[in-house]
């Protein structure tokens, strides 16, 4: 153990224990970010949180009335639990309107957690149900937000270092068109949760702008306007958009969550269609939506046209004569060079679709379809574990779904089929035996030959097919103030896959114990282990067998409250790969400090992290600290330390400043990265510059 890392374990253990002896002067409730890291915390994989952002940011704004919400608005909580949103309801049934917020803590279900994240986002209002809004006010009296941000790699690529003497010679050669600059700006105007509109536009490092492949400036702009609660029209949308239906088995778009400790939460929540204000340029519809409302009956039509990037191959073939044919999407969002260039925007997209939603006491049914055509045919391949793939120009798929709650018991699920007759379904149940103790199981089967493009069930390989499973989970709170969570889920791919000559199997274990307070502390740790098959590349020749692979990733997490604005984090996790006899391990260790001064409206944060892996198969995922918007879970892998240092300055009351740099520093190294974006030295370093103007 090198000299640097006794003194970061040093250091982090006084500060450890000096948590353990904090006494708490105030509650302090939790930040968006806190429940956006713990949502995180549980992914192995760097996603766009900053729809998830949007919406809870909008409801701490416009808090839902306990008194006049309907479930779907507290699905959009996504913390809450299918049985804790009915519990909420069915209070209110039975002992009438709530009189305080408080009343929550009296409600079946809420646990003390629970009730921490949920107060922020609630309130009563007394004419609860009286309120009317006129389009008028509407568009008077809403907010208006405005970001804009800066964002740079400090190093330079080797895509920016080729000589201008070179491209002459070649003008296709690969390499960056543009500068390195990252420039992000958002508009966004909101009334309650009555009309929303919003422009969003973007250029990457490396894209042109206002110039070549970006004659108008940024690379990507994405726009909605969205109307609520217009009599029988409950939503109205122009533009960018979400949809998401049942248990995502026929239709899903945007983010969503796979296997986390909350066990409770394999229940999807389906928000309909929704305003789209992300940056990723491949995850949503782009067009015209409507949900209508008549009575228990809600009916949802959607038709999206836009232009996708993908690769195209020309063909000629003595029947069909020259064809084009799509060879693979390209979901990257990058146009920087030129090949990337030509990819953009060449396939053209056509969707719609509808879901019809009954909704009684206990039980709500949904019907959803869709169909999609494509400007030119999906091509299929001669590798074996693509034989099913979908190919022809056009799909549709029809799916039912149903969640009935049973006193304490919620049953769900989906099954849906494809044009070619290929069908899966998902099933699964959470039962709240009593306040401290509660299950959940789920059992998917996804034929090999089900054919969805826009499906993100509950799954192992992030896909809709060529899987069956169960998982089975449960929460259990043994005494006050602690919690234990384990699951165990067990796999089977009938079919070949990518690097998978052969039908395989998995089993995945994940236990956690946490300890928490209503104020100041909160920690857990937790063991994940997993097992999974893969081809021999050792095997050169012949039929290639499979071998088993097993990682083993444990973890210890610490939040605490030192004072009113001294706010600490720490983290110590341990993986190991083992692939037969070879057993490689690595670790990652950070601190997080966060100090608030009283009378200054600043804000800083500071992470320092140490890590090292033997190869990026034992890598280590960490939520970082980041700007408003901006969200970082990149791997730890390799031998090096980290810093990131987040500065947020509230200049006036609507206007505030925001600056991140983070710099990782390798020892082993004396180049990073490879191809185009190859940098020489030991350090990468990522600034970032944002400022919001609220009025």
């Amino acid at each position: 153990m090198s000299f640097k890392l006794k003194i970061f374990l040093f250091i982090l253990l006084i500060s450890h224990f000096g948590a353990l002896s904090v006494i708490a002067q105030e509650d302090i409730m939790p930040d968006l970010e806190d429940i956006i890291e713990e949502i995180a915390s549980a992914s192995d994989v760097e996603l766009d949180y900053s729809t998830l952002f949007s919406t809870l940011e909008d409801l701490y704004n416009y808090p839902l009335d306990l008194n006049s919400a309907t479930r779907e608005d507290l699905d959009a909580l996504i913390f809450l639990t299918e049985f804790q949103i009915y519990s909420i309801m069915n209070y209110r049934k039975k002992f009438g309107d709530y009189k305080t917020i408080y009343e929550l803590q009296f409600v079946d279900g809420i646990d003390m957690q629970t009730l921490k994240w949920l107060v922020p986002f609630v309130t009563v209002n007394k004419d609860s149900g009286k309120q009317k809004t006129s389009l008028k006010n509407a568009f008077m009296y809403g907010k208006h937000d405005i970001i804009t941000r800066y964002q740079r790699l400090l190093q330079e690529k080797a895509g920016y270092a080729i000589p201008d003497s070179v491209i002459e010679a070649n003008p296709d050669k690969s390499r960056y068109l543009g500068s390195p600059d990252k420039i992000y700006v958002k508009y966004g105007y909101q009334y309650k949760n009555k009309l929303s509109f919003g422009v969003t536009a973007e250029k990457d490092d490396g894209e042109q702008f206002f110039r070549g492949a970006q004659k108008y400036g940024f690379d990507f702009y994405s726009a909605h306007f969205q109307i609520n609660d217009l009599g029988v029209i409950k939503k109205i949308i122009v533009g960018d958009y979400l949809a998401q239906f049942g248990q995502g088995l026929t239709m899903w778009s945007g983010l969503t969550f796979g296997k986390t400790t909350n066990v409770a939460n394999i229940i999807k929540k389906p928000r309909g269609v929704n305003k789209y204000t992300s940056v990723n340029e491949s995850a949503f519809l782009r067009g015209q939506a409507m949900t209508l409302e008549f009575g228990q009956f809600s009916f949802t039509e959607f038709i999206s046209y836009k232009g996708i990037d993908g690769s195209i191959e020309s063909t000629n073939d003595t029947i069909n004569g020259e064809a084009d044919y799509i060879t693979g999407f390209l979901e990257s969002g990058y146009h920087r060079t030129p090949s990337e260039v030509e990819k953009r925007k060449s396939i053209k997209e056509f969707i719609t679709g509808g879901n019809l939603t009954w909704t009684g006491s206990i039980l709500r049914l949904g019907l959803t379809g869709l169909y999609y055509n494509y400007s030119s045919p999906f091509s299929g391949n001669d590798k074996p574990y693509t034989y099913f793939n979908f190919t022809g120009n056009s799909n549709f798929n029809i799916g039912f779904d149903y969640l009935l709650t049973i006193k304490k018991i919620n049953f769900f699920g989906e099954t849906s089929i494809s044009q070619n007759l290929g069908y899966a379904t998902v099933n699964g149940a959470v039962i709240d035996f009593v306040p401290e103790f509660k299950m959940s199981v789920l059992h998917r089967y996804y034929r090999h030959d089900y054919q969805a493009l826009y499906a993100q069930p509950f799954s192992e390989g992030n896909r809709p097919n060529n899987e069956s499973g169960i998982f089975v989970g449960a929460e259990i709170y043994p005494v006050k103030k602690w919690k234990i969570d384990v699951y165990i889920d067990s796999w089977k791919y009938p079919w070949l896959r990518y690097g998978v000559n052969g039908p395989s199997a998995g089993i995945e274990y994940v236990a956690q114990i946490s300890y928490f307070t209503q104020r100041d502390l909160d920690m857990y740790a937790r063991i994940k282990y997993e097992t999974k098959k893969k081809n021999n590349s050792d095997v050169e020749s012949g039929i290639t067998p499979l071998i088993s692979y097993a990682t083993t990733k444990i973890r210890y997490h610490i939040n605490y409250n030192a004072t009113t604005n001294w706010k600490f984090k720490n983290r110590i996790e341990i993986s190991n790969y083992s692939l037969e006899d070879n057993n490689q391990w690595g670790y990652l260790i950070y601190q997080d400090i966060q100090y608030k001064p009283h009378k200054l409206p600043l804000t800083f944060t500071v992470r320092a992290a140490v890590f090292e892996t033997e190869s990026y198969d034992d890598r280590i995922y960490a939520y970082e600290p980041d700007v408003l918007y901006g969200f970082s879970i990149p791997a730890y892998y390799g031998k090096g330390t980290r810093l990131v240092f987040v500065l947020k300055y509230d200049v006036f009351k609507n206007l505030d400043l925001w600056f991140r740099i983070a710099n990782t520093y390798y020892h082993n190294q004396d180049g990073l990265g490879s191809g185009l974006d190859a940098i020489k030295g030991k350090n990468r370093t990522d600034i970032k510059l944002q400022l919001r103007f609220k009025f």
